[in-house]
């Protein structure tokens, strides 16, 4: 009796080790532990040059320390986003394939466009908010004001006859842009480019004679004289530049900015997703790295993880849906 009784402990131990094993070693956790043992492939849903291009590039070498494998960054502009946000929900949920969303891809396309070819709540596991980015107002250098109201006197004066460029329809540039058209009462041609480095081209060239962009985007042109900065599209004053005033307090209560998250496809293992979010989380607020940040006007953002994301995608597909009703924006 006494050594049945053995053998069924020695069967019952072997067993619930076997268990143990089967477990730690399912997909989803053994990923975990092994993730990352490749590079991991980040799409940026702008040009090279853009304002969230240059961000990013910021992080790299943190990430790949953090990781122990390289992130490598696609730029896969255009349709204000859509392309590159559409590649990552249809990619495998390796947590290979990442996103960098914004105000666009997952905000104001879902109202701008009559449709998109994902959803911004369920085609994505969010992994984190890591920095949010106002927007300012810069213009060609022959336009004849340094101030916001000198150039809405200019834009009454010429009905009609200026454009001002985005980096493309729907995008955060692009809604900055009819805002303040709203707001100040102007007639201005909106011309949408694949991408905000584009349409700085143009704008340097002289064929636009505005547009909304980020501090990193503008920052070498507005110092090498080729643009000019008049006005932050923001609640207070960036750290980027305190000296700038918002364009609220120049008379034109415009609010228009974007932001940078994370996104993973859908159904990315919860191990991945938050081995993720630790490393951005950690290399946006790097001392360093965040100082650079601020000076190209990205604000990082501390303590962000997937819920908190995926809880603010919610807000932000609801308040750009009303500010896109406010402007009588129509859907395309």
């Amino acid at each position: 009796m006494l050594n049945h009784l053995k053998t069924f402990l020695r069967t019952a131990v072997h067993a619930a080790a076997l268990t143990a094993m089967a477990v730690s070693l399912s997909p989803a956790a053994a990923q975990g532990s092994a993730y990352p043992d490749k590079p991991i492939k980040l799409l940026v849903p702008f040009s090279a040059g853009g304002g969230q291009d240059l961000f990013v590039r910021n992080l790299l070498p943190k990430l790949g320390e953090l990781l122990g494998q390289p992130v490598v960054i696609d730029n896969r502009a255009g349709a204000a986003g859509n392309i590159a946000a559409a590649a990552v929900a249809m990619a495998q949920p390796d947590g290979y394939t990442l996103l960098l969303g914004t105000a666009a891809t997952h905000g104001m396309n879902q109202a701008i466009f009559k449709s998109v070819p994902f959803d911004a709540l369920t085609s994505f596991e969010p992994v984190a908010l890591i920095a949010e980015v106002p927007l300012v107002l810069v213009v060609h250098p022959s336009v004849p004001a340094n101030d916001v109201k000198g150039l809405v006197a200019y834009l009454k004066a010429n009905p009609g006859k200026f454009a001002y460029g985005s980096s493309g329809t729907g995008a955060p540039l692009h809604l900055a842009g009819e805002l303040f058209k709203k707001a100040a009462g102007v007639d201005i041609l909106h011309v949408p480019y694949k991408g905000s480095g584009p349409a700085i081209v143009d704008l340097v060239a002289g064929r636009t004679i505005m547009q909304f962009d980020t501090y990193a985007a503008t920052n070498g042109h507005v110092k090498a004289g080729t643009l000019k900065r008049l006005g932050v599209a923001s609640a207070k004053r960036s750290r980027a530049a305190p000296d700038l005033p918002t364009l609220r307090e120049q008379g034109y209560p415009v609010e228009a900015y974007s932001w940078s998250g994370i996104f993973a496809p859908a159904k990315t293992p919860k191990a991945v997703v938050d081995k993720l979010a630790h490393a951005f989380g950690t290399a946006v607020n790097d001392p360093a790295i965040s100082q650079r940040l601020y000076d190209i006007g990205f604000e990082p953002v501390a303590n962000s993880g997937p819920e908190q994301l995926r809880g603010f995608v919610a807000s932000e597909l609801h308040k750009w849906a009303e500010t896109v009703k406010l402007a009588n924006i129509k859907p395309e």
